[in-house]
């Protein structure tokens, strides 16, 4: 049976290991200098060479020829043979994930700790996934970890570190494994490519590399899909029978369309996406990827970071978009799009959620220009209407009849307050209960609704506003307005009357900065209003 490729050239020196120096520095060293640890916590990623570590520090301290003063196990000697092929009785490796009682620890672990190496130096217990034992087994785990036999050393590996108990992480040394680069991923590739004497074009490669997302095991399990075409020399039409297309020109694609606020192409490219079979929460992922590095170009203009992952066509084509892309909106699109990865998988229709994004990050820069324009053209206005005078005497005078209509404005606003407050605010307590019924009724109408701002209730006519037309046209529409109306009369017990409009993106926003402008005029030239 033919090994696949991870398995076939997992590492068997510390050189071989890939992109994990700051580990294989500590490890070389302590190896050279007979200062070995009882017990190692790796944790890290999959596929990042945990495992593989794991063994190469089991064969380092138990071969039989290996040179003093350097950490590179022999792989020629007995012991070294028998730990590569998993033959040796002094190394276990024990799966926490299928067994995970404390019954496991102490068969397999406590009791054979008791027992002195059968021909190794040491007795090492490698106990992968440790994160999976239960409470009790990392209790009976505990005691001997506190007081270890001389002859006995522990590897724990785990994805996820947080799991592990304190108690546990305290009497580790640990070590924490990053996911591997690009560069150092290709260059992997590259080489079994040359072992197994098969040219692949390098951006076939390329691609592996990206799509593994620094997961070396990832990238070696794909690249050996491509291999069992079993051709001399793989091209890239023959790797797409395999591999899916790359997602670059598509996220690009998607990303113009969207900053050109075109919103047609955009919902068009969506279920293009969808008919082609492309998972939604990783395109949004490598979307969210893609605006990050974009955001990081906009701030220091630099490409290093991750033009070794792309042509040289599609490097052109990011800084092209970058000279168009806001990082204002950028950041919120990213914002909006991490919300929206939450959210996939709520609804039947599958793009749905994608799409209402797509169109909230449009609107939302619609909105934001509209009321941009406004503000200029009001600013405008307040300089031909108010001309800059002379402070006169009566100053004081002017103040206080400002003072007193502000006043009255304030008093006339508390009164409709008042006037609508005690069936609005019953409507707010059961508002709730409302979207609940409706989520049940009609999913869709509950996601344009749950951002919607209850205004007022006044003559059984109910007044809501959305921050964005797109939602308010929907609710508008017959059918979706009658089930909303009439379970609200359901609830409410009356007849209700269900109307909308378009909130300003902030109140006051205008004004704020009208007053704001028309102060500026009136201290510089030492004027005032007149009326």
């Amino acid at each position: 049976m033919n090994l696949t490729l991870y398995r076939k050239y997992r590492p068997q020196t510390f050189k071989d290991l890939v992109g994990q120096d700051h580990i294989k520095i500590t490890l070389e060293n302590q190896i050279k200098t007979n200062q070995i640890n009882h017990a190692y916590l790796f944790s890290g990623p999959r596929g990042t060479g945990k495992t593989t570590c794991a063994r190469l520090l089991a064969k380092a301290i138990n071969c039989k020829n290996r040179n003093k003063k350097d950490a590179e196990p022999c792989n020629k000697c007995t012991f070294c043979n028998e730990i590569s092929e998993g033959k040796s009785l002094d190394i276990m490796e024990i799966d926490a994930a299928s067994q995970t009682g404390v019954d496991n620890v102490r068969e397999n672990i406590i009791e054979n700790s008791r027992f002195i190496p059968h021909n190794l130096n040491y007795k090492i217990f490698i106990i992968d996934e440790a994160h999976m034992l239960s409470l009790s087994a990392f209790n009976a785990l505990l005691k001997i970890l506190e007081e270890p036999p001389a002859h006995i050393i522990f590897i724990l590996a785990t994805t996820e570190i947080h799991k592990i108990p304190e108690t546990i992480i305290s009497r580790c040394q640990q070590f924490n494994f990053k996911k591997i680069n690009f560069l150092e991923i290709t260059k992997k590739l590259e080489k079994i490519c040359d072992l197994e004497k098969i040219k692949v074009d390098p951006q076939i490669i390329k691609n592996i590399a990206h799509q593994s997302q620094g997961y070396l095991r990832n990238a070696e399990s794909l690249l050996g899909q491509i291999l069992v075409l079993g051709e001399k020399e793989i091209n890239l039409e023959q790797a797409e029978l395999i591999l899916p297309h790359s997602n670059f020109n598509l996220i690009l694609e998607l990303l113009e369309h969207l900053f050109e606020n075109n919103k047609k192409a955009t919902l068009i490219l969506i279920n293009k996406l969808v008919e082609q079979g492309i998972d939604l929460k990783y395109f949004i992922n490598d979307c969210i990827e893609i605006m990050r590095k974009i955001l990081l170009i906009k701030i220091d203009l630099n490409l290093n970071n991750f033009s070794q992952e792309m042509d040289k066509e599609i490097e052109k084509k990011i800084l092209k978009l970058t000279e168009k892309i806001n990082i204002k909106k950028l950041s919120k699109a990213i914002e909006i799009l991490i919300k929206t990865q939450k959210e996939l998988g709520e609804t039947d229709i599958i793009q749905l959620p994608l799409e209402i994004a797509i169109l909230e990050i449009i609107e939302n820069d619609e909105i934001i220009e509209q009321e941009n324009n406004k503000t200029m053209e009001q600013k405008n206005n307040f300089v031909r209407a108010y001309p800059c005078v002379r402070p006169e005497n009566n100053e004081a005078k002017s103040e206080k009849r400002k003072a007193k209509n502000n006043e009255t404005e304030n008093l006339k606003s508390e009164t409709l307050n008042k006037e609508s407050k005690i069936k609005l605010e019953e409507i707010k307590e059961k508002w709730g209960k409302i979207l609940e019924k409706i989520k049940k009724h009609n999913h869709s109408i509950f996601t344009f609704l749950r951002t919607t701002e209850l205004l007022s209730f006044k003559e059984n006519i109910l007044q809501i506003g959305f921050e964005h037309k797109f939602y308010q046209e929907r609710i508008n529409d017959r059918k979706n307005k009658e089930i909303i109306e009439n379970i609200l009369e359901d609830i409410l017990k009356q007849k209700v009357i269900l109307k909308t409009e378009i909130l300003p993106i902030k109140n006051g926003f205008l004004e704020e900065n009208q007053d704001k402008f028309l102060n500026n005029i009136l201290n510089v030239f030492d004027g005032k209003i007149v009326e």
